[in-house]
């Protein structure tokens, strides 16, 4: 029983790994087309904060930075791991869960204490906004506790 328990605990760190790369690689298709969602969140931002480096640099900024800790989170362990090359595989993915919990902690902060809100755009008919809803929010709080994880496992794993 306790080596089934020691099994899934190795696997964790994989799968929220996984699911963290999955959010960050598809909003990356938004954030560098220009769609319609970011350049909302980005100029709510801006206007809100004053700060004009929000829209159009903030989707690009945030967008390389979701691709690095996707890079370090799945893309590179998996080549190391497949190698051999195993050692540099913890530090690779608990400094990708660092940048992933910094940039969801800044998600989770914008939307709940500014103009932005919990719900975002999620439906578009041209640039007029035709629904809300929270999927952003939840994916954000989501990613914010899986990096979470990632980084005390891979703590422990790199203590031993």
């Amino acid at each position: 029983m306790e080596a089934v328990i020691q099994k899934v605990i190795r696997f964790i760190p994989w799968a929220a790994a996984l699911f963290i790369t999955a959010i960050f690689l598809d909003s990356l298709r938004f954030k560098f087309t220009g769609h319609n969602t970011p350049e909302h969140i980005f100029t709510t931002l801006r206007d809100w904060s004053g700060i004009g480096l929000f829209y159009p640099a903030g989707p690009w900024v945030i967008g390389l930075g979701e691709l690095l800790a996707s890079l370090l989170l799945i893309i590179i362990p998996v080549i190391l791991y497949l190698t051999g090359k195993k050692e540099s595989v913890y530090k690779l993915q608990f400094l990708g869960a660092l940048i992933a919990f910094a940039i969801m902690s800044g998600a989770i902060v914008f939307h709940l204490f500014t103009p932005l809100g919990i719900e975002t755009p999620t439906k578009w008919a041209g640039d007029k906004i035709i629904e809300q809803g929270p999927a952003l929010f939840i994916a954000a709080c989501i990613s914010w506790v899986c990096a979470v994880l990632i980084m005390v496992l891979r703590k422990a794993d790199l203590k031993s």
